[in-house]
């Protein structure tokens, strides 16, 4: 553990560890790419510790020592790096919360869009883009499994993950949910060409970036979903999972190589220029 682990370590060893704290500092926002949280931020929930009533009159916290804990802690970011590793506040907490911060830390790594698309049809069972609470009870499960981390503590990182990350609210994650868990890099097709017409050049990084197997094709799956999406968004057409499902099989239709499930470079042409106005129509 690093000596600002430690450090926090001090600091949380003042006060009982409650899961409505651990959540208040696990904004998805505030954890980096890197597996990271800026030390400012754990700073400021750090201080609104003993400014806070319930704390303040509860007998077996010292607030003053948490006080001169805090002023250390302020010290030590002005002397250091400014970021605290995930992996270190995981260590020392309790079993079920550290789950539930490691599974975060491990969502929070960037992934590409073919990658996420292909870990949620690896779990969604059905054509609706949705993760019911039992399909991410399996994706925490495995997870826990990867790791080292008893079953038991699984039910308990779910509705955390769904308390934190669901807006509307209900017992699944919807494709709107996802971007607030998962680190999923932004748009390609945005990136390579902000505006205008896509060369033939582009086309072929196109193909290249999409076609995570490397067979010059863009497989129906995954890849295609990825694409479909991207192009989507490119076009400003917000969708559902359902109907992402309903333009993947449409993009299949429109193509001659449907009926081997993939797309080449012919194809992907027919996908940029008339996939938006189909849906748009």
């Amino acid at each position: 553990m690093t000596d600002k682990g430690l450090l926090i370590t001090k600091v949380l060893e003042l006060y009982p560890v409650k899961a409505e704290y651990v959540r208040a500092i696990l904004d998805s926002h505030k954890i980096d790419e890197d597996g990271t949280i800026q030390a400012a931020d754990l700073l400021n929930f750090f201080k609104t510790l003993y400014l806070d009533d319930t704390l303040r009159n509860d007998d077996n916290i010292n607030i003053n020592k948490l006080r001169s804990e805090v002023e250390v802690f302020e010290l030590q970011i002005k002397n250091n790096e400014n970021k605290i590793k995930i992996s270190d506040l995981a260590l020392i907490l309790p079993p079920k919360e550290r789950l539930f911060l490691r599974f975060i830390s491990f969502c929070r790594k960037q992934i590409t869009s073919v990658e996420f698309f292909e870990l949620l049809l690896k779990y969604a069972s059905s054509k609706t883009g949705i993760l019911t609470y039992d399909q991410l009870y399996q994706m925490v499960k495995d997870f826990a499994a990867e790791i080292g981390s008893h079953e038991e503590h699984c039910s308990d990182c779910v509705r955390y993950i769904l308390a934190l990350f669901n807006a509307d609210e209900h017992a699944h994650l919807d494709i709107f949910d996802f971007p607030r868990l998962f680190n999923i890099e932004g748009n390609f097709l945005k990136k390579l060409k902000p505006h205008g017409r896509f060369s033939a050049v582009d086309f072929d990084n196109i193909i290249r970036h999409y076609d995570r197997d490397g067979n010059g094709t863009i497989d129906a799956g995954g890849e295609l979903m990825a694409l479909i999406a991207d192009v989507l968004e490119y076009a400003d057409i917000r969708v559902n999972g359902e109907l992402l499902f309903e333009m993947v099989d449409a993009a299949l239709d429109l193509c001659e190589k449907s009926k081997l499930q993939k797309l080449d470079r012919e194809d992907l042409k027919i996908i940029l220029t008339q996939l938006p106005k189909q849906r748009m129509s």
